[in-house]
């Protein structure tokens, strides 16, 4: 009997329990950033350039250009730049997107990122892909 009513007690417990609900996220308690300026432009040739500007430094533009479809399809060449205030001061990224890949420069990015993806490339183009000691595929 005893064993009955604890279990009733801690059945009745975890049903009253609060539970998740992921379509009803908790309020952002975070300061607000207005949005400055915001642009969006979509040209009948695909290329497209959008751009914003925030109150709190941030912003970004980028324009894309389709270019003549390669053996993997259709593709968009990307040039662009993004902007942030870090703790350290200001960063500002110039970045290319093609064939070659994702190409960051600029203050926020790294020396030796830039040299490891140059060589990543490289031996993309080669068709070799060097794998160390640990690599077992099996």
């Amino acid at each position: 009997m005893i064993s009955s009513v604890v279990l009733l007690v801690l059945v009745a417990g975890a049903m009253a329990a609060p539970q998740f609900n992921p379509y009803y996220p908790t309020a952002y308690t975070g300061q607000f950033v207005p949005i400055l300026s915001q642009n969006y432009d979509l040209n009948p040739d695909q290329s497209y350039t959008f751009s914003y500007r925030s109150g709190d430094g941030s912003a970004r533009d980028e324009t894309g250009v389709p270019r003549a479809p390669g053996p993997e399809g259709p593709a968009v060449t990307v040039q662009g730049t993004y902007a942030y205030n870090s703790p350290a001061g200001p960063v500002q990224v110039n970045y290319v997107a093609d064939e070659n890949g994702y190409q960051p420069a600029g203050d926020g990015v790294h020396p030796a990122i830039v040299k490891a993806v140059a060589l990543q490339v490289a031996q993309a183009r080669g068709g070799v892909v060097p794998f160390g000691p640990a690599y077992r595929p099996f």
